[in-house]
């Protein structure tokens, strides 16, 4: 018989959670390994010292600042419309809800799905409403971004048909995979909103992650879909200024397929911060744009690693004013 001992037991959960945390460094390490092992360094280091720098950065911090505000709004938005008639009133408006995005940047640069628990674990507390359903909401914030990255790339082939070249397949799965997500989506708010009483709407209606779904109307979707498109927008209009910062000739439709894409990869927890995933596929989306004779993958290794690079150093500059409160709240002090 084994002698008892008062040490805890082993959790299966814990050692998941542990190697959850550590996946994004490993895949970082590993695509960055990749990137520099592929990378032509002279090449490149010229297209750095060709490129307007000064321009670049002010634009890139201007840009930051844009977004952060723009983003702010769509999530007071979001608040107000699925958790305003909900828990207690107030903490919804845009000196509440800027400095918690702000600060979210700081968790999102390592991992996107846990700034947004984050935040969600913070407007439960504001609004004394249940976690499970400020996530809830939160998720719903990156369900209508689901949609949005769909009806974009479907733009997009639209705006550059040659986009996918010779692979027609792809185009055609795209297509599929759009009128999928569409037709879940539009099933699902207009059962959600119907009055059938069927138990199991009923239970759905009632669970606390789908509450915010079921508050929403079908115009107030759109409303909401409209919001995050803009966002897109700024991101896919941003791009297209900064790249002609290294002499780059940008297409806006091929934009419109690219950026999607690229924003979904940057958000998988594969990586910090996109570091290499998202580069690797600017090498390929991008190099149309380099059309003056020099090395395709050089000129676009040079601005994605400035635009990661100083666009984290812009997001650190808009989040540290306001991290130290939201770290004191999140503790259970008074900010």
């Amino acid at each position: 018989m084994r002698p008892m001992t008062n040490d805890p037991p082993i959790s299966l959960t814990s050692n998941r959670d542990r190697l959850r945390r550590y996946v994004p460094w490993i895949g970082a390490a590993l695509l960055v390994g990749l990137f520099a092992a592929t990378t032509n360094w002279p090449k490149m280091w010229a297209a750095v010292q060709q490129a307007a720098i000064v321009p670049f950065v002010l634009g890139l911090l201007a840009i930051t600042l844009v977004v952060w505000l723009y983003d702010s709004l769509c999530l007071m938005w979001l608040v107000r419309r699925t958790l305003g008639t909900t828990g207690q009133t107030g903490g919804d408006g845009l000196r509440d809800l800027a400095p918690l995005k702000a600060a979210s940047y700081l968790i999102n640069m390592l991992n996107y799905h846990a700034a947004a628990l984050g935040m969600a674990y913070l407007l439960g507390k504001r609004k004394q409403v249940p976690f499970l359903q400020a996530a809830g909401a939160l998720a719903l914030l990156s369900y209508m971004d689901i949609l949005t990255v769909t009806a974009m790339s479907m733009a997009g082939v639209w705006l550059a048909p040659d986009f996918f070249g010779p692979y027609p397949a792809l185009q055609t799965w795209l297509k599929t995979v759009a009128a999928l997500v569409f037709g879940g989506a539009l099933t699902s708010v207009l059962l959600l909103q119907s009055r059938i009483e069927l138990p199991l709407l009923k239970k759905l209606r009632e669970f606390a992650p789908l509450r915010p779904l079921a508050a929403l109307t079908p115009l107030r979707m759109l409303e909401g879909l409209a919001l995050r498109a803009g966002l897109l927008a700024m991101y896919t209009g941003s791009v297209w200024l900064l790249v002609q910062a290294f002499d780059m000739k940008p297409d806006f439709g091929r934009l419109c397929v690219a950026m999607p894409i690229i924003t979904v990869v940057g958000t998988l927890p594969i990586s910090v911060s996109g570091i290499g995933s998202t580069q690797v596929l600017m090498r390929s989306f991008y190099a149309p744009f380099v059309v003056d004779g020099r090395d395709p993958a050089a000129v676009v290794d040079a601005f994605s690693t400035l635009y990661i690079v100083c666009g984290a150093l812009c997001r650190l500059a808009v989040a540290a004013p306001f991290f130290r409160s939201i770290a004191s709240e999140l503790r259970g002090r008074q900010p």
